[in-house]
C-alpha cells in the first residue's frame, strides 16, 4: 500500500528576505529568491527565481535564471527565463533563452575540464574570489 520514496537531492534555499556575501559551496541544488554576492558552486542545480539576484559567478550543472545574474557561470545548460537577465560571460554546452529573456554578454566555448576544475576548487570563476577567503559560516559543503 505504501511505498517508499525514492532518495532526493539536497535542497538549499536562499529566501527572499536573506542578504548574503561570500563564496558559497553547496552539495546539491540551490534555489534562491534572495541576494548574493559572491560565488556559488553547487554540484547539482542553480535556479534563481525571479525576486533573486546573484552577483558573482556561478559554477553548476544547470542554471535556470529567472531573476539577475551578473557574472561568469559554467554549466552543462543555462536557461533564462521570458523574466531573467544574464549579464557576463558564460561557459556553457546548451544555452536556451525564452522570449523576453535578457542575455547581455558573450558565451565561450565550453571546455569540459573547467567545469571540473572549478569544482575542485582549481579555477576561480571571478577574478574577486581569488583575493577573498571562503566564509566557513556561509559554505554548506567543507571540502
Amino acid at each position: 500500500m505504501f511505498s517508499k520514496k525514492s532518495p532526493t537531492s539536497n535542497l538549499s534555499f536562499i529566501a527572499n528576505d536573506c542578504e548574503l556575501t561570500g563564496n558559497i559551496k553547496v552539495a546539491g541544488d540551490v534555489l534562491i529568491a534572495g541576494k548574493i554576492n559572491g560565488e556559488i558552486r553547487a554540484s547539482g542545480n542553480v535556479t534563481v527565481e525571479p525576486s533573486g539576484v546573484i552577483t558573482g559567478g556561478v559554477v553548476c550543472v544547470e542554471a535556470t535564471v529567472s531573476g539577475l545574474i551578473n557574472g561568469n557561470i559554467t554549466c552543462e545548460k543555462l536557461s533564462i527565463t521570458n523574466t531573467g537577465t544574464f549579464d557576463g560571460e558564460v561557459y556553457s554546452k546548451r544555452m536556451e533563452i525564452l522570449d523576453n529573456g535578457q542575455f547581455i554578454g558573450y558565451r565561450k566555448a565550453y571546455d569540459e575540464s573547467l567545469e571540473y576544475k572549478s569544482l575542485l576548487n582549481e579555477k576561480v570563476v571571478s577574478p574577486e574570489a581569488d583575493k577573498s577567503t571562503d566564509n566557513p559560516q556561509l559554505s554548506a559543503v567543507n571540502a
